[in-house]
């Protein structure tokens, strides 16, 4: 059977790697993956080349294990995140990808979104240099900064941000943050989402993959945050069946620029379906509409 477009750049990518890998033997895997970007030309479309760079990195973190932060973005969540970002508008937005990581998640939005102009924020130099020559192989231009998003930037003003935020608390004590706790270090996915906002225009918005217990009582940070510099949106919940174990479970969070109470509107809270189920997810997306034409007409 001949093989497909995505295969035969899926084939490229991993002789290609494993190639450097042979020259030079003192590199990490991810590193040498992201250097054969430069040297292999895709074939097909830009979702038939995201889909190779996408297996083929998932063939690398399976040979050389990968800290959980290094883990891509599932192509499920990213489509949901591009799915609230058109539903606000944003088929044509400038977006901040905050901890961009190696890219992908932004990548899997410009799929859905083709005119949105891309920038990245993240602080792993290795990440930023894949992310940065993933650019290159799928020819989409992306402003990436190789810092800290916690720290202060000079970031041009974007009409939204996204990011699958990374769990667990920031190695130094931090303060000017309403997430940062009084005492002790404070959550880095708090940090990245307040950080992540402030380069965020007036009622621009953030859609963010976060912790699924990040609004339960004990996190007066992050409810003092959304009811002084931010409005909350929605908050769903992504299927079980999409993680290993209770403790990896994720949300969507979306919220809005400036804090203004919601009129005749609720926040919509919710659990997103399994997306196998499509008549169910079809209705899911359906309600996700519908709550943003009453959001608009308030």
């Amino acid at each position: 059977m001949e093989q497909t477009n995505m295969e035969r750049t899926y084939q490229k990518l991993i002789q290609e790697t494993d190639q450097l890998l042979e020259e030079n033997p003192g590199v990490s895997r991810l590193e040498a993956f992201g250097e054969s970007l430069l040297y292999v030309e895709g074939e097909g479309s830009f979702a038939e080349r995201r889909k190779a760079f996408q297996f083929a990195y998932l063939y690398q973190v399976q040979k050389e294990q990968v800290q959980p932060n290094h883990q891509l973005t599932p192509d499920t969540i990213g489509y949901m995140v591009a799915h609230l970002i058109q539903l606000f508008g944003g088929k044509s937005a400038s977006i901040l990808d905050a901890g961009s990581g190696t890219g992908h998640l932004a990548m899997t939005v410009k799929e859905q979104a083709e005119n949105a102009q891309l920038s990245g924020i993240e602080v792993d130099p290795v990440l930023a240099r894949l992310n940065a020559n993933l650019c290159e192989f799928l020819e989409v231009p992306m402003d990436i900064y190789p810092q800290d998003i916690i720290e202060p930037a000079r970031l041009n003003q974007v009409d939204a941000a996204i990011g699958d935020l990374p769990v667990g608390y920031y190695p130094i004590e931090v303060d000017g943050f309403t997430t940062a706790f009084k005492k002790g270090k404070s959550y880095s996915h708090l940090l990245m989402l307040e950080s992540a906002m402030t380069y965020v225009k007036d009622d621009g918005i953030g859609v963010f993959v976060v912790p699924d217990n990040m609004l339960e009582k004990d996190n007066e940070t992050i409810k003092q945050y959304l009811s002084e510099s931010a409005t909350l949106l929605m908050f769903l919940n992504l299927p079980k069946s999409i993680f290993k174990t209770e403790n990896q479970r994720k949300s969507i969070i979306v919220v809005k620029k400036n804090f203004s109470p919601l009129k005749n509107n609720e926040v919509l809270i919710g659990d997103v379906p399994d997306f196998k189920n499509t008549s169910q997810f079809k209705h899911f997306l359906e309600q996700t509409e519908s709550w943003y034409d009453n959001y608009t007409r308030n």
